[in-house]
């Protein structure tokens, strides 16, 4: 299994002290012009637009858990139970 964090519009500077309070450790990718963002339309998704967004998406390019904020437990639970059903 592959994780990867996606920053929107975001920058540099900010993306990597947000990786280093919060110690993370698999790559964050650049979304400078926001179109990954536009593919899964994540604006609409929380009409608050408030930061950080925490969205998995699996292989198949499904959405499978999306919350308004960071929330490293629930993402935790979802990302095991998908490895245990596999």
């Amino acid at each position: 299994m592959r994780v990867w964090g996606i920053a929107s519009r975001e920058n540099d500077d900010l993306v990597r002290r947000y990786v280093a309070q919060h110690g993370l450790t698999f790559p964050v990718l650049l979304d400078r012009d926001g179109a990954v963002n536009a593919l899964y339309r994540q604006s609409p998704a929380f009409p608050t637009a408030a930061y950080p967004q925490d969205w998995i998406i699996g292989a198949d390019g499904r959405v499978a858990y999306v919350h308004n904020g960071f929330e490293p437990d629930a993402m935790q639970a979802v990302l095991e139970a998908w490895l245990e059903a596999r």
